[in-house]
């Protein structure tokens, strides 16, 4: 934010600083506190009697003879440590009841709470101290009133005027002196041309990363040179939990008073401006994400329609390109593995920042990409790779693999969405976790998984599968577990029995059980590949489908 922050005015507060400097207060002494000299007061409250904390309010400035505490000292320090947690801003006694003045322990107990304690002179009245003191207070909350509505104004006048939701932010950050955010129900975070200066995309990251959970901590952690700071934050929430926060940190100093009021007073309307402002950019993207479904359904027809669409919707689609789509597969239990669709803003967000041309949208949980096929390929997957860094640090998903077909012409986009369809559900059903997952890395599990579930295909299965699988239910042994390690193993015993944890004999008796149960010679090349079929259909059809 590319401009010098307007300073609180100091004329709005009643300080302790004003209290010593009105003329009834002449020859007063403070003598604790004494960088406490910019503590608001809102009160002058003249309290005779041993119970200052009974009748004392936060704010107030106690005046006292301190007649009650005459040879109690021990009473005064503990008054004095109770309306310090009060929040009482000043104690105010005159020293001719204790002789040669304000005993030391209380001085002393004073400066250790670093709470304002005044010796007044013998010649203070309390009365003239009290009417200063609340002159002074109507004034300043006159002129309070006055800097409200003067602030008031020149808000309703920027709604008035504008209908960009990022100048109506630029004005509110104006008269606050501080940043100010959007962070909506859909995940999105909105700032000023001048704070997206100052947030630059990693710190917006940073923040959109705390801001994801919607907790309600105090303070945002904000890197600034290099180094990470807590600043205070204020959350003015429309709607509920899930609704519009309106966010200001503390970038520059203090939120005041004053300027709490106006946000508090103008937030409603303030969020009404942003909900109106949004509907247009939420239609805008809604047809976005509408396009790429259409694109992948198959819905927009030959090349150049599929072209025309895509640049009505702001995307740079050619009809001479080829296209690739990832599914992205979340390995782990965090969200539920899903997506979410109000990840859409946050996932927008990140791909913006990437520079990047992908395409995507969320169909039943799923992330979807629609990337460009580039001659360099590396920097291709160098970009799903940070998409995944950005995905992983901001929304915390934990473990993903892209699920990604060959690349189809424009118009063929469709048949690259079933082939990324079909990796996906083969890697969930067969927990395949690598980062990168690619149609001929499965190898024959694709080829499979293209076979009709049909009557024969599940005899082939059976044949050689069923007989296992009935003799472990029945003895409770483990000879299909025994068969698919000796497979994966290349049907080396020694092997085996090492995965296994078992003993080589053990692993020989069950091989040999196994042939007798199928009636085949296990050690047949053939064999082996009719097994390893069998085991690889089992895994495509036996497996639940993954969600999505």
């Amino acid at each position: 934010m590319h401009r010098t922050p307007t300073a609180p005015d100091p004329s709005l507060d009643f300080t302790l600083g004003d209290l010593l400097q009105l003329s009834a207060m002449e020859g007063a002494l403070l003598r604790a506190g004494a960088d406490q000299t910019g503590r608001a007061i809102l009160r002058a409250n003249v309290i005779e009697g041993a119970q200052l904390s009974d009748w004392g309010e936060a704010g107030d400035c106690i005046i006292s003879s301190g007649y009650a505490f005459r040879g109690q000292d021990e009473l005064l320090l503990t008054q004095l440590r109770r309306i310090r947690d009060k929040g009482v801003a000043v104690l105010c006694l005159k020293p001719t009841r204790f002789r040669q003045g304000l005993p030391q322990a209380v001085v002393k107990e004073a400066q250790a709470l670093d709470f304002p304690l005044v010796e007044l002179p013998i010649t203070a009245i309390f009365s003239n101290i009290v009417q200063e003191s609340m002159e002074a207070l109507f004034q300043r909350e006159t002129h309070s009133f006055q800097v409200i509505q003067d602030k008031m104004e020149r808000l309703l006048g920027a709604f008035l005027r504008s209908d960009d939701p990022e100048q109506t932010l630029l004005a509110v950050e104006e008269v606050i002196a501080n940043p100010v955010m959007i962070f909506d129900e859909e995940n999105e975070l909105l700032v000023s041309p001048q704070s997206r200066s100052l947030l630059l995309e990693p710190l917006q990251d940073d923040i959109i990363r705390q801001l994801y959970k919607r907790t309600n901590r105090h303070t945002l952690t904000i890197r600034r040179e290099g180094k990470s700071e807590q600043v205070p934050v204020h959350f003015f929430d429309i709607g509920g939990p899930t609704g519009i926060r309106i966010i200001i940190p503390e970038y520059y100093g203090p939120l005041s008073p004053v300027d709490q009021q106006v946000i508090n007073r103008v937030r409603h309307l303030l969020a009404a401006e942003m909900k109106n402002a949004l509907a247009l950019k939420k239609l805008r993207r809604k047809y976005k994400q509408q396009f790429v479904e259409n694109w992948l359904f198959g819905r927009l027809g030959d090349a150049i329609h599929i072209c025309v669409a895509a640049q009505s919707d702001g995307y740079p689609v050619r009809a001479d390109q080829s296209y690739y789509v990832a599914i992205v597969n979340l390995n782990t239990t965090r969200s539920a593995g899903r997506f979410r669709s109000q990840d859409v803003n946050v996932i927008r967000h990140i791909i913006r920042n990437l520079d990047s041309n992908i395409m995507f949208t969320v169909l039943e949980g799923k992330l979807i990409l629609v990337v460009e096929d580039r001659p360099d390929a590396a920097a291709s997957l160098r970009e799903l790779s940070l998409l995944t860094e950005k995905l992983n640090y901001i929304m915390d998903k934990g473990d993903m693999s892209f699920c990604l077909s060959s690349a189809y012409p424009v118009q063929d986009l469709p048949k690259a969405y079933q082939q990324a369809r079909t990796v996906s559900s083969i890697s969930q059903r067969c927990g395949i976790r690598d980062h990168i997952i690619t149609y001929d890395k499965l190898g024959i599990l694709y080829l499979l998984a293209l076979l009709p579930e049909d009557e024969a295909v599940e005899q082939y299965q059976n044949k050689f599968l069923r007989p296992l699988r009935e003799y472990d239910a029945s003895h409770r042994t483990a000879l299909l577990e025994t068969l698919r390690v000796y497979l994966e193993a290349g049907c080396n015993t020694q092997k085996t029995a090492q995965l296994l944890h078992s003993h080589y004999n053990t692993v020989v008796y069950r091989v040999t059980q196994i042939e007798r149960l199928l009636g085949l010679p296990i050690h047949d090349v053939e064999t082996q590949l009719q097994l390893r079929v069998a085991y690889k259909l089992d895994q495509l059809r036996s497996a639940p489908p993954a969600e999505g």
